[in-house]
C-alpha cells in the first residue's frame, strides 16, 4: 500500500514540475501567459480581415481564445502555436469542447515555418518583437497582414494604429 502511494505521489510531482516548468520555460522565451482581453477580439478580427481559404497563424496563442474566437467567423485555415504545454494542452482541450475548427500546435514560435501564411497575431513581450522582426522579414510573403497587440513591432511602419480608449492599442502591418 506505502509503495502504490509512494510512486503515485512522485507521479503527480513530475507532472507538476513538468507543467510548471513548461510555463516558466514560456515566460522566460518572451511569451508568459497573459491573455488578450475578450473585448479586443472584433478588433483584432477587423484588422486580420480574413478571407476564406486563407491560413492563419497565432504566435504565442495561450488557451486558443484568438484561434476559437476566428474560427466562428471564417473558413480560414486557424492555426496557434504555443510553447507552453499546460496552455496547449488548455487549448486543445477548450477547442474539442466547443467543437473549434482552430488547431493548436505545441512548439517555439521560432521554429515555426511562416511562409505559408496569410495572417499573423502577436501578443508577445516587447524584447521577443526585436527577435521575431528578422524572421517576419525573411519568411512572411509579400502581402502577409500582422497584427500586434499593445506593442508596435521594431524597424516596421504600422499601415495602420487601432486606438479605442480603454483598451490597448492594436497595430496592422502589412509585410512589404
Amino acid at each position: 500500500m506505502f509503495v502504490v502511494v509512494f510512486s503515485h505521489m512522485w507521479i503527480i510531482i513530475v507532472f507538476t514540475l513538468v507543467l510548471v516548468g513548461s510555463l516558466a520555460y514560456a515566460a522566460a522565451s518572451g511569451a508568459p501567459w497573459v491573455p488578450t482581453w475578450k473585448r479586443d477580439l472584433n478588433r483584432i478580427e477587423r484588422l486580420l480581415d480574413l478571407k476564406d481559404g486563407e491560413r492563419f497563424v497565432e504566435l504565442g496563442s495561450g488557451n486558443g481564445r484568438v484561434c476559437r474566437y476566428l474560427a466562428k467567423s471564417t473558413d480560414a485555415d486557424i492555426t496557434g502555436v504555443e510553447l507552453s504545454f499546460l496552455q496547449h494542452g488548455v487549448s486543445i482541450f477548450q477547442n474539442r469542447i466547443s467543437r473549434s475548427k482552430a488547431r493548436s500546435v505545441f512548439g517555439n514560435v521560432f521554429n515555426h515555418d511562416l511562409g505559408s501564411y496569410d495572417a499573423v497575431y502577436l501578443f508577445l513581450m516587447p524584447e521577443t518583437y526585436k527577435k521575431i522582426q528578422p524572421k517576419f522579414e525573411r519568411e512572411l510573403k509579400p502581402g502577409s497582414r500582422v497584427v500586434s497587440y499593445v506593442w508596435p513591432i521594431p524597424g516596421w511602419s504600422a499601415e495602420k494604429i487601432d486606438e479605442v480608449e480603454g483598451s490597448s492599442k492594436l497595430f496592422l502591418y502589412i509585410k512589404k
